[in-house]
Order: structure tokens, then C-alpha cells, then sequence
């Protein structure tokens, strides 16, 4: 049904948001596929559908604040009572919303495979402003820390700070979580933004 390729393409362009740099392209392509499909359905109604976006807004916010946790329940909380309030056949929605989730996770997996990561934990990085003198590392080349081996100082999930050759940096982990204290290395460096690996 056509209310169905809306919420697919909804969570695709949720995925792409974030995977990717361009955020006002998809982001509104989020919302008017979203809301298309709500204002497609017998029941939808404006309410369902903002509970619904606010939900998915707590959850991106869940996305750049981790393991905070409570924003993430009420995101959940809302997009369940928005999404499910929005239509009266019960089994209908669960196998819309389960064919758009699944669609979703192929996409994000097929971005990981093609070398794509995660962008929000990039822009947690470059938000960062810290002071040299309290040894972090500004407006340095960072190409001099290629394949140099250091530890981390917080958990990279993915993005982090580690410490090489005696300077706390700002980095990303290659695609995993890397615990506090892991042995890393520095595998690419792409202008500011510096990629390490855990060394087992």
C-alpha cells in the first residue's frame, strides 16, 4: 500500500541523515514521508503524528547525549503511543512498521559495508573546543599520529578521546565500541578527523 512506502521511505532517509552529511536534504524528506503517511491513514490525526516526530527527535537526541538513557525510553514511549494510536488495524501496523524497519537496518548496513560511519559521533567530535595548554591537541597536522600506537582515555563509542604519544586527542573508533584503557591505533586520518583501531 502506498501509506507503507512512506514509513519505508521515512526510516530510510532517518538512516541517510545519519550516515551521511546531508541533513536538511533528508531530514525534510523524513518528515513529509512521516507525516504523508499519517495524514494517508483513516485515523491519522496532526497529534499522532507530532507525538510520532517528537519521538524520533528524542531518539536522535538519545543518539548524540549516550547512555543517558531517559530521553531514549521517552522517545520510544512516544513514537509506540503516536504510531499505534494512528490505526486501528493492529496487525497492519506492525507489519508496516516492521517491513520499514527492516528495510532500514539493510540500508544502514549496506552504508557500513561501503565504508560509510557514523555521523553524529564525528560531529560530537568537531564540536569540541578544548585548549592546548591543557594538552590537547589544535590546529596541528594530524597525519604525524598515522599508525602510531596510544591508549583510550574514554570509551569510544565511537567517538572518544585517546591519547598518542602524549597527546589527548579527539577520534573515532573504526566502527566498534573500544573500552577505557584498550590499546588503539591510529589507522587514517582524514584532515581533523583521526580513526583508531583496538590492537588485541
Amino acid at each position: 500500500m502506498i501509506e507503507s512506502l512512506f514509513l519505508v521511505v521515512g526510516f530510510m532517509s532517518l538512516v541517510l541523515l545519519l550516515f551521511t552529511n546531508r541533513f536538511m536534504l533528508f531530514g525534510i524528506t523524513a518528515v513529509a514521508s512521516f507525516f504523508g503517511y499519517f495524514m494517508l491513514m483513516d485515523s491519522g490525526t496532526l497529534l499522532t503524528f507530532v507525538l510520532f516526530l517528537i519521538g524520533i527527535l528524542l531518539l536522535i537526541a538519545e543518539v548524540f547525549i549516550p547512555d543517558f538513557g531517559l530521553i531514549g525510553i521517552i522517545g520510544i514511549g512516544m513514537i509506540g503511543f503516536g504510531y499505534f494510536s494512528n490505526r486501528t488495524d493492529l496487525w497492519g501496523s506492525v507489519m508496516d512498521l516492521s517491513l520499514a524497519l527492516i528495510i532500514a537496518v539493510v540500508t544502514a548496513y549496506i552504508l557500513l559495508r561501503k565504508g560509510y560511519r557514523f555521523v553524529p559521533g564525528q560531529k560530537l567530535i568537531l564540536a569540541s573546543s578544548l585548549q592546548g595548554q591543557r594538552g590537547y591537541s589544535t590546529g596541528k597536522n594530524y597525519q604525524e599520529y598515522l599508525l602510531q600506537r596510544g591508549h583510550a582515555v574514554t570509551v569510544l563509542r565511537p567517538a572518544g578521546k585517546a591519547e598518542v604519544n602524549g597527546t589527548i586527542l579527539d577520534v573515532v573508533s573504526d566502527g566498534k565500541v573500544i573500552p577505557e584503557g584498550t590499546v588503539i591505533e591510529v589507522v587514517k586520518v582524514e584532515g581533523i578527523k583521526i580513526i583508531v583501531r583496538e590492537l588485541t
